[in-house]
């Protein structure tokens, strides 16, 4: 990938807007004598590249609605890709600077980021989502889905549960095939089971499953816990939850990844299930 320094030469041709807007910024920093202040700056520009991105942020929140949907989709998706695979400095600047003064406008009611979300990259939305966790911000549904999440029929947690990760699938079918005729002996029962045992199974599993895998998880979860009969979400809140909390009390799981990556009701319940267990 290309250095982030490169995004100031591309700025002009995504927006010229923006780019006069950095510019001024630049500027405004030369002006003010700072030049020698920085320890962490680039090599083509002595204006350190957080200071800058944050600017950027700032001037992407005010402007966002004159910007078309193509500009935002290559500015977004060009620092999306530094925070994947940039030097750690640039990973900073993006997520520390640009990201968080995007966090900053919405908190201040200039911006609204739901307008935006979908059009963030997967790892920005995710450094967004992990922040919001570390300050005990709110996790709107939005952040999880476009719309609120529509109702589901009787027997969906271990439906959605299944279709969101193979793993869990696989661990689903073996308890059907050893226990079957337990289980069908009590519906309410297998429902229970079904999800505490695919609970274990992406506990025991959970390092070896992918990002997005991950998300997929717990983006069903919350579609249970929202939109489920009772009896799902009730197995969702009493089974899944309860062994996410234990894996992470047992140093198996980490809180910050697990509450970074629930839906703000499911997350709501980990809480409430820490809480009265601890």
């Amino acid at each position: 990938m290309a250095p982030i320094s490169h995004l100031w030469a591309e700025l002009p041709g995504i927006s010229p807007e923006l780019a006069a807007a950095d510019s001024a910024a630049v500027d405004d920093w030369h002006a003010d004598g700072a030049d020698s202040a920085s320890e962490d700056a680039e090599e083509e520009d002595d204006y350190p590249v957080l200071l800058r991105l944050a600017a950027l942020g700032s001037s992407f929140a005010a402007r966002v609605n004159r910007l078309g949907a193509r500009q935002r989709e290559q500015l977004l998706e060009r620092l999306d890709e530094a925070l994947v695979s940039g030097a750690e400095h640039e990973r900073n600047a993006v997520a520390t600077g640009f990201l968080e003064a995007l966090v900053g406008a919405h908190d201040r009611g200039v911006f609204d980021l739901a307008t935006i979300w979908h059009e963030l990259g997967a790892e920005s939305r995710h450094y967004i989502k992990l922040w919001n966790t570390r300050t005990a911000a709110a996790v709107p549904y939005w952040m999880t889905f476009r719309d609120p999440p529509e109702p589901q029929p009787a027997g969906a947690a271990a439906a959605l549960l299944r279709d969101s990760c193979d793993l869990l699938a696989s661990a689903d079918d073996r308890l059907l095939n050893t226990s079957a005729g337990a289980l069908d002996a009590d519906p309410g029962c297998e429902l229970e089971h079904r999800v505490e045992n695919m609970a274990s199974a992406f506990v025991r599993g959970f390092h070896e499953i992918d990002r997005s895998t991950r998300a997929k998880v717990f983006e069903a979860l919350e579609r249970i816990v929202l939109g489920a009969p009772e009896d799902d979400a009730a197995a969702v809140g009493e089974r899944f939850v309860p062994a996410l909390v234990a894996g992470c009390r047992r140093g198996v799981l980490h809180p910050v990844l697990i509450l970074s990556g629930l839906g703000p009701h499911t997350a709501r319940c980990f809480r409430k299930v820490d809480e009265v267990t601890s």
